[in-house]
């Protein structure tokens, strides 16, 4: 498997695994119709500004997209990391944190934020993670998804 940064030409297989991660690491989480409004909005062409203005990677093996991360330098934000469900278990979330984290310091950024989904609230206080506060999330298509607002300092000071 390699980490590498995404392409405007992996759009279709990024969307496809964005979505199978959704649909089934987030149902326990989260409602029918939460899931489907939040995958509704996944066409291929939305990941074009994230590849051209963010800092877009993925985790491939085998020509299949096993895994995404995005990080908006500018903002210091960790805006996503989904594994496809048939690869969660093997450390590929772990090594597209720690990759988007490692861009994020070689950038000069001091602290990262995100808000995680509730069902990747363990994976990110494993790695460091404050829990600041639940938050609702707007999609673009105005359906609210309740999240965990986290943080991080990368100089490991956390507080």
């Amino acid at each position: 498997m390699k980490i590498r940064l995404a392409s405007i030409s992996d759009t279709e297989k990024i969307s496809q695994t964005h979505k199978m991660s959704i649909q089934e690491l987030c149902k326990s989480n989260y409602s029918a119709e939460d899931i489907t409004n939040w995958t509704n909005i996944l066409s291929p062409k939305i990941y074009e500004s994230a590849i051209k203005e963010k800092i877009m990677i993925v985790a491939e093996e085998k020509n299949k997209i096993l895994g995404l991360g995005i990080l908006d330098i500018k903002n210091a934000e960790l805006s996503a990391i989904y594994i496809h469900p048939n690869y969660t278990g093997k450390g590929i979330g772990k090594k597209i944190l720690l990759e988007l984290e490692k861009i994020a310091i070689d950038n000069g950024t001091k602290h990262l934020k995100l808000g995680s989904t509730i069902n990747a609230l363990g994976f990110y206080k494993h790695h460091g993670y404050i829990e600041k506060e639940r938050i609702f999330h707007e999609l673009p298509n105005g359906a609210k998804l309740e999240c965990i607002e986290m943080y991080k300092d990368l100089n490991g000071k956390n507080g």
